[in-house]
Order: C-alpha cells, then sequence, then structure tokens
C-alpha cells in the first residue's frame, strides 16, 4: 500500500450525500484508486451490508461497476482508517469479522441523525 497524501484522510467518519466513483472517493480519502479497490474488495466478500447495497445486474450479480452508495463511501473510509491503525488487512479482516455491528446501516443511520 503506498502512502496517503493525507495522514488524516480517514481519521474522521465520510458522509457524501450523493453516489460517488470510485476514483473521487479515492481523491477524496487521499489514496490511490488501487488502494480504494483493495479496501472495497475487502469490503465485498466480509460485510453483506455493503456488498447487498450494489446494484444487481439482470443475472443476479452485483455491479460493481456503479457508483458507491454513501453507506458504501463510509464504510470505506473506516476500513481505510483500520488500515491505518492495523497495518495489515489479515489484522482488518478479523476486526470486522468480530466487530460486525461497526458496519452495519443502523450505526450508519445512527451516525448522522438518520434514526
Amino acid at each position: 500500500m503506498k502512502p496517503r497524501r493525507s495522514k488524516h484522510s480517514t481519521d474522521l467518519d465520510l458522509f457524501l450525500d450523493f453516489p460517488s466513483t470510485k476514483t473521487y472517493l479515492a481523491e477524496v480519502l487521499g489514496v490511490s484508486r488501487s488502494t480504494l479497490v483493495t479496501w472495497e474488495n475487502l469490503a465485498f466478500w466480509r460485510i453483506p451490508s455493503f456488498r447487498d447495497a450494489y446494484p444487481k445486474n439482470h443475472d443476479g450479480s452485483y455491479d460493481r461497476e456503479s457508483p458507491l452508495s454513501p453507506y458504501q463511501a463510509w464504510i470505506l473510509g473506516r476500513v481505510g482508517r483500520l488500515m491505518a491503525q492495523l497495518r495489515r488487512s489479515e489484522r482488518v479482516k478479523g476486526y470486522i469479522a468480530k466487530n460486525p455491528n461497526d458496519f452495519s446501516r443502523y450505526r450508519y443511520q445512527q451516525a448522522f441523525g438518520q434514526i
């Protein structure tokens, strides 16, 4: 993983009120697009609500080329914060497995006053 352009880019929860591309989100978070895609893969396979936030194609597969929802952007900011703290994807995977509620839609809605 390359160094971030801003080491404080994921210190706070990120809330966007519009869908965003991975390229745009990477710029906001101060990381390369390839780093963001790595985080996105980690979230896709370990956080069901993140995966389910993608629209589905006619064949039932997920359209991972579509823009990211505000919820997905929030999740990727949190994954980025964990990567900065834990430094290894295996540790982040373990944290997600032990703390699934930290990544729930309910928690997202609480954080942004939507409940």
